[in-house]
């Protein structure tokens, strides 16, 4: 247990900063869809039945507002939000009306404060390479929280007992108590939350591994090809009616569209019974043609795909309504004050001690003649 707790202290101390930014910003990320809300109150307006008809023009009128960037994705209104989030090829995004077309807001990462916080929470905004620390701190944290509970439950009984969460004072024994007592509290809810986000940066693994652990059935990839012509594509009414067509009992949440080489039209649905909030199933669309190309319906995919599609939900906390999100509220902001309270104590414990004065001394305990 020695080494355990030299191993657990130093590599907390270590990974203090990446933990408290991580968790931080992702218990704020929670009031994002309220935030969009307040700021721009457009969005609040009530959603109605999603219409191709009418999605299709607007979104062109978008689009031709936007110029010289072209749409990259476009993320179709939804509950809570009545708008069209739009990511734009020269990386910015737009919010647009999803009647009259007409531009909202438009920002880069660092212009707005939920966009600032996403990239920060899942790119440390340092693009792929920080999402690869990000997963490995993810992973590292998971060892913290178990190895943590192991030290706890040596001196649960005593020290390290559960009412001492909240510390008393800021002494470092205080923030040492509260430390163990509030890891092991909330030792579960954080371990959620550590393991799906390990588990999204290392998506691919780990979908595939889930997959030969439960069905052996490889996952159904949307892999269609359609060659490039050189013709426009067809306007996005067009489109859109196509993609409602297929999977009608499912919502158009979302559409890419496509490259120079492959310029296949690819649409996600949210099918019934889908935790995910865009869901994990596919129409593709030749847009030059408005003709089926391929169509996933994740319902019917394999069982491990479909645990593997629900690790986002979880994490995001988009299914399991509010008591799931007080749960990550409270994991993270439990877990911002165990890297913050573990790191103060391990200071106070190293700062130098006072000397008393001799004048002090003999304050505090005169001399007894």
């Amino acid at each position: 247990m020695r080494i355990l707790s030299v191993v657990h202290r130093w590599l907390g101390l270590a990974l203090a900063a990446v933990v408290m930014v991580v968790s931080a910003s992702g218990a704020l990320l929670l009031l994002r869809d309220p935030y969009l809300r307040w700021r721009y109150p457009a969005l609040a307006a009530p959603g109605g039945r999603f219409d191709p008809d009418a999605l299709g023009p607007a979104l062109e009128r978008a689009a031709r507002r936007l110029e010289p960037a072209r749409v990259r994705t476009v993320k179709w209104p939804r509950d809570g939000i009545h708008g069209l989030h739009l990511w734009l090829t020269d990386g910015s995004q737009a919010l647009a009306d999803p009647v009259s077309g007409d531009v909202i807001a438009r920002w880069h990462t660092f212009d707005d404060p939920a966009a600032f916080l996403f990239d920060l929470h899942a790119h440390l905004l340092a693009g792929e390479k920080g999402e690869v620390v990000n997963g490995i701190g993810a992973l590292a944290a998971t060892f913290l929280v178990l190895s943590g509970v192991l030290l706890w439950a040596r001196r649960r009984r005593t020290a390290y007992r559960l009412r001492r969460a909240w510390p008393r004072s800021l002494t470092s024994a205080e923030l040492v108590r509260s430390h163990a007592a509030s890891g092991a509290l909330l030792a579960i809810p954080i371990l959620a939350f550590t393991t799906t986000g390990a588990a999204l940066v290392f998506y691919e693994p780990v979908a595939a591994g889930l997959a030969r652990a439960f069905d052996r059935t490889p996952a159904e990839q949307p892999d269609a090809v359609v060659a490039p012509r050189p013709l426009p594509p067809l306007p996005w009414d067009r489109l859109l009616v196509a993609a409602s067509a297929t999977l009608p009992e499912g919502r158009l949440s979302m559409c890419y569209p496509g490259g120079a080489t492959n310029p296949v039209l690819v649409c996600r649905k949210r099918m019934p019974g889908e935790w995910h909030p865009n869901g994990r199933s596919y129409v593709l669309i030749d847009p030059y043609t408005a003709t089926l190309v391929q169509a996933i319906d994740a319902t019917r995919q394999g069982t491990g795909t479909r645990l593997a599609h629900a690790i986002y939900p979880v994490h995001a906390a988009t299914v399991g309504g509010w008591p799931w999100v007080a749960v990550a509220a409270a994991a993270g902001v439990g877990l911002t004050w165990l890297a913050a309270g573990g790191t103060l104590a391990w200071l106070r414990r190293r700062s130098p001690r006072r000397v008393p004065s001799a004048a002090a001394v003999r304050t505090i305990a005169p001399d007894v003649g």
